[in-house]
């Protein structure tokens, strides 16, 4: 099976970062916790630029990531966080190999 992945990068608008990452991982543990395709979903911060948060999300598959846009939590999420982010990047990956912890 080919895993998908996304890379997203935010760009927060001021003074929106603690509301955002409070959404943020109630939208990960939602999709970690209740989503069966999702495999991981990680929200990483950049140290030297507090206001860019990046996540990265792997999928079982495509049709894993499309339901995890309908459910409610990725909703609640959404709606609650667009108007925080001035810009947005998105990467659709495949996973090729994964490293063992």
């Amino acid at each position: 099976m080919q895993r998908f992945a996304l890379w997203v990068e935010f760009d927060l608008r001021p003074g929106h970062l603690d509301a955002f990452l409070a959404a943020a991982q109630l939208d990960a543990e939602g999709s970690v916790g209740s989503e069966p395709g999702c495999r991981l979903f990680d929200i990483l911060q950049d140290p030297e630029r507090p206001d860019r948060v990046c996540f990265y999300e792997v999928y079982d598959d495509e049709a894993a990531f499309l339901r995890h846009r309908a459910m409610p939590h990725f909703k609640t999420y959404f709606a609650a966080t667009e108007p925080m982010i001035a810009a947005k990047r998105v990467t659709r990956l495949q996973v090729v190999q994964r490293g063992k912890a």
